[in-house]
């Protein structure tokens, strides 16, 4: 970098300024800093991340390619993760599929299951929840869909739905779940977290539900601002 009065590449560090590298012109004695940290990313990068990520590679894989730290690549995906949402339309829905996906937390004994709710004619992800296979879990995804204007439900036999979902809305069979469960498919496909026989996986929940929200949005055509 060169002295911005005499253009000189002359120069010796001199500490830091508002935590930017400082240096002084060893021809002018002029002192200036570098334009950035050494250690930022750009936003290219950044992009790049979310888009390996959201296309099947783990941390490692990221930041091996890309040579920069996983710690820093799962602070990237925590941070958009946080600050985002699935959208809440109110619009008219005719058929909503439902079904539930399992990942592990920690190690392989450890299940978590993801309530899956997708839009069988709009082609989209609506809401999810994720937690344990039982009645109590589908309940928190339930109150988000129970008072929208839905037509009607179409779910495997699994007891928890037959429970909760009025019999004349509701229709149970694997025949009736086509979309839904090609839809859990490209999350497998999707996520490195959720393949079958792999290494990665959720230390913590919040970080699955992270990753859930973000490939949603993309799999719904949302833009992702990041």
């Amino acid at each position: 970098m060169k002295c911005y009065k005499c253009q000189s590449l002359d120069k010796v560090k001199a500490g830091f300024t508002r935590g930017l590298q400082r240096y002084k012109c060893k021809n002018c004695g002029c002192f200036y800093s570098v334009e950035s940290k050494s250690d930022v990313k750009s936003p290219e990068q950044r992009r790049l991340a979310l888009e390996m990520y959201l296309e099947g590679m783990g941390f490692r894989a990221i930041g091996r390619v890309l040579n920069i730290s996983y710690r820093t690549v799962y602070q990237w995906v925590k941070k958009w993760g946080e600050s985002i949402s699935l959208p809440k339309s109110q619009e008219h829905i005719e058929i909503v599929e439902l079904d539930e996906i399992h990942s592990y937390i920690q190690n392989k004994k450890n299940y978590c299951w993801s309530w899956i709710a997708v839009d069988r004619f709009g082609k989209r992800y609506i809401d999810f929840v994720c937690g344990k296979r039982n009645t109590s879990t589908f309940k928190k995804l339930w109150n988000s869909l129970k008072d929208r204007e839905i037509n009607g439900f179409c779910s495997d036999y699994w007891k928890s739905y037959s429970e909760l979902i009025p019999t004349e809305k509701h229709w149970e069979s694997k025949a009736e779940t086509f979309t839904v469960e090609s839809y859990n498919s490209r999350i497998r496909h999707y996520l490195a977290r959720f393949k079958r026989k792999t290494k990665c996986y959720s230390k913590k929940q919040f970080m699955l539900e992270n990753s859930l929200k973000l490939l949603f949005l993309k799999l719904n055509s949302c833009s992702l601002e990041l």
